[in-house]
């Protein structure tokens, strides 16, 4: 019996790199550029509203000091927004590889001057690059936040590593993301129930086509989920690459998982 033949976006276990880097990124920088337009809308209607929250606790958890802060895989800039309007961070640097996603940051605001609600103003800025390759200077940053866009690095370890080069001695690295389940797994490690996971492959593609005209790219969203790596395993990957202090917060029925740690 033929074997079949390994897609695009599966990884390496071994390495946690998908097989074809160069294919990986050109269809997930398409499919984020196509559905540009409809990405807020379509985040907070498949996860009724509980994203903003998801958000709003890993600003919580930003420090009160922070100071340059990165917002990674960044997408239409809703992570740096909530900042902005928490009064977190004084200056925004807000990276995405897609460009398409990023003008519509500038539609938030983002990009100019703004005061936030202690009257200090803040200032954020708009930048196509990709993660594994970020054209900043080392330890530069005093925080790097990533929300849902861990699962799309084609190199999860080169990606951590870049995370890790840009992050001042002590800085936070805060990490929101859907993590693949492990039935064995328990207190804050847990994932979604199988139902709720079958559910989010049976209705996500369905709600794409109806609302968003674009199936596969919300097909996209389960598959992800189940080829990236479980949270134990994403820690593991963070202490390799030397970070310290890291917490798990399950979310949501452990629906998403908020992982934070820091720079030694």
């Amino acid at each position: 019996m033929a074997t079949a033949r390994p897609g695009i976006h599966d990884r390496a276990r071994d390495t946690w790199t998908v097989r074809d880097p160069d294919a990986h990124a050109r269809s997930v920088r398409a499919m984020f550029a196509r559905i540009a337009g409809a990405y807020d809308f379509m985040n907070h209607l498949l996860s009724l509203n509980l994203d903003r929250r998801w958000r709003r606790r890993l600003v919580a958890r930003l420090d009160a000091d922070a100071w340059e802060v990165l917002d990674l895989a960044a997408g239409t800039g809703d992570l740096a927004a909530a900042c902005l309007r928490a009064g977190r961070g004084r200056l925004l640097l807000v990276s995405d590889f897609c460009p398409e996603m990023l003008v519509r940051g500038r539609g938030k605001g983002l990009g100019a001057p703004r005061r936030g609600p202690d009257g200090v103003e803040r200032a954020s800025h708009l930048f196509a690059a990709d993660a594994h390759a970020l054209p900043l200077p080392d330890a530069g940053c005093d925080a790097v936040m990533i929300a849902f866009g861990a699962r799309n690095l084609a190199d999860v370890r080169a990606g951590l590593r870049e995370m890790c080069r840009v992050l001042r001695p002590g800085g936070q690295l805060l990490v929101l993301e859907f993590f693949r389940a492990d039935p064995a797994a328990s207190g804050p490690h847990r994932g979604p129930s199988p139902l709720l996971r079958w559910w989010l492959a049976a209705t996500l593609p369905l709600l794409g086509r109806l609302f968003a005209g674009d199936g596969s790219a919300y097909g996209y969203l389960p598959a992800s989920m189940g080829r990236f790596l479980t949270v134990a395993e994403f820690a593991a990957l963070l202490a390799e690459c030397g970070l310290a202090d890291i917490d798990v917060e399950r979310q949501s029925l452990g629906v998403a998982h908020l992982v934070t740690a820091r720079a030694p």
